[in-house]
């Protein structure tokens, strides 16, 4: 099977990380998603803690081609980090984070990296669940009370939409924005990654001459 940059989007709850987990060990390429931050902050030089904390969030309205340029000595001389507000800075970093990673096959969950990587022969996916199936894995792996813990699924999942629509032109969730999309409720994550592995299988036939 040829070897893929696969970007997954997700909502909170679906069990989205441990597709990605599943399906890079059956493909054998990595998968990234919280390593994202760690690689930009080593590479650019950005706190950590800035970074982290502004992860996946949008407040302010920015324009795309600004955060898509090709960030470089004289891109960040030109963008000093103090003329720019943080959460643009953030996505900026992470967008050419997010292109170096994609030289290479991979899995990269989040951070609107179908859209960073639109020009580029990708494989787009967004994973769901029901809702009382995602109240519930995130009641148990937090230790939270459901009520909680649909809260957190809202707040997480307003705040992920807004800034992928923010950064680009298109809307969070859309079908439309992807080639699949998996329901982890109906299939499991075993089931999920099996139906990818065999989307991928055909999409070569299709696409890979």
């Amino acid at each position: 099977m040829a070897k893929h940059v696969i970007t997954i989007s997700r909502e909170l709850g679906s069990g989205g990380n441990q597709v990605a987990q599943e399906l890079s060990k059956r493909l054998g390429i990595p998968y990234y998603d919280k390593e994202i931050i760690n690689k930009t902050a080593q590479e650019f030089g950005v706190p950590h803690e800035q970074l982290q904390k502004n992860d996946e969030k949008k407040t302010n309205s920015f324009l795309f081609s600004l955060a898509t340029a090709q960030i470089s000595g004289a891109t960040a001389a030109v963008y000093p980090f103090n003329d720019i507000i943080l959460d643009d800075r953030t996505f900026m970093y992470t967008s050419e984070t997010i292109k170096r990673l994609a030289e290479e096959p991979c899995i990269i969950v989040g951070r609107c990296a179908d859209y960073v990587l639109q020009n580029r022969n990708i494989v787009k996916v967004f994973i769901c669940a029901d809702e009382e199936d995602r109240v519930a894995r995130i009641s148990e792996s937090l230790g939270i009370s459901e009520k909680n813990a649909q809260k957190l699924i809202q707040k997480t999942d307003k705040r992920r939409a807004s800034y992928y629509n923010s950064y680009t032109d298109r809307e969070w969730g859309r079908a439309s924005n992807y080639h699949i999309t998996v329901n982890t409720s109906m299939l499991g994550i075993d089931g999920s990654v099996d139906v990818l592995q065999k989307f991928i299988e055909t999409y070569n036939k299709n696409h890979i001459k």
